[in-house]
């Protein structure tokens, strides 16, 4: 997200690179559902490590990709999506992908203007938003689609059907122009960051339908078709979880709820971005461990 945008959006990274965007932390958001929706216990369930990287290549990439296939996906960010291109990131892409890790690209789709965001150009207008969208996707492709990059991640999105589903089918159009341009093979990622309608399992191979605080994620309860999909349809990413302890309660949480990726951080938002770290070696391990059940 870019610095124009509210709440955490407001806040950008600067890096050596630029900014780098957060992913959303707030959606529009969904009825709750009842308790009774709640996803039954998956205590055994082997998950992923995925992780929004938005950091610059270096040793905190040589830490992710260290840990070989068990990070699922890692998403890149150099400025608030392609940017211009970096052999850095051509390498740390590269690299990632030797070692099994998916890294997927980052890409704003604004709310498509519903929220008043606008495009670069300064528009609301959804065509335009689509526009801008579908350049980034290409752009993404043209600058490392020979370095491995392997999907997309589409932040700032809805959260709801719309009308006649007209919210949903945007972004099942570009799940559909990412595959057919850019191969089947592709990982489509939506960011809602909160409770999604269940229409939305067409529009995403995972939909990342939790993002936010430790304290948050304690009460969180997923909407009733969570439960019912393969885990790795489903993504929760959590930061301020302060040390271990927090750290494996979070953890159990999100193997309840059926998230097959997973990422768990004690990094806070003092900064504007809990996602420009790793956590140290100790609870990273731990985490990755926890997670493949090992």
């Amino acid at each position: 997200m870019t610095s124009a945008r509210s709440a955490l959006r407001s806040l950008a990274l600067a890096t050596a690179v630029g900014t780098v965007a957060v992913a959303a932390l707030a959606a529009p958001a969904v009825g709750s559902p009842s308790a009774a929706d709640a996803p039954p216990k998956a205590s055994a369930l082997v998950q992923k490590v995925s992780v929004p990287a938005y950091f610059y290549p270096g040793a905190t990439w040589d830490q992710l990709v260290g840990a070989g296939n068990r990070v699922g996906l890692a998403i890149a960010n150099p400025f608030n999506g392609p940017g211009t291109g970096d052999p850095q990131y051509t390498r740390a892409i590269q690299r990632a992908r030797t070692a099994g890790v998916t890294v997927i690209g980052y890409v704003a789709t604004g709310y498509f203007g519903t929220t008043g965001i606008t495009t670069r150009n300064g528009s609301t207008d959804p065509a335009e938003w689509m526009r801008q969208i579908k350049g980034d996707v290409d752009t993404w492709y043209r600058l490392y689609g020979s370095a491995g990059v392997g999907g997309i991640f589409f932040d700032e999105a809805l959260s709801r059907c719309g009308a006649g589903n007209a919210d949903v089918n945007r972004y099942i159009e570009l799940r559909a122009y990412v595959e057919q341009r850019h191969g089947a093979a592709s990982t489509v990622v939506d960011n809602p960051g909160t409770g999604v309608e269940e229409c939305y399992t067409a529009a995403a191979d995972t939909l990342v339908t939790f993002e936010g605080n430790d304290a948050s994620y304690r009460t969180h309860r997923p909407q009733g078709w969570e439960a019912r999909v393969p885990a790795e349809r489903i993504w929760h990413m959590v930061y301020a979880s302060p040390d271990e302890s927090t750290l494996r309660t979070a953890m159990s949480l999100s193997k309840q709820r059926n998230a097959g990726h997973v990422y768990v951080t004690p990094d806070t938002i003092a900064d504007g971005n809990p996602w420009d770290t790793l956590p140290p070696a100790s609870y990273w391990a731990v985490q990755l461990s926890l997670a493949s059940g090992s």
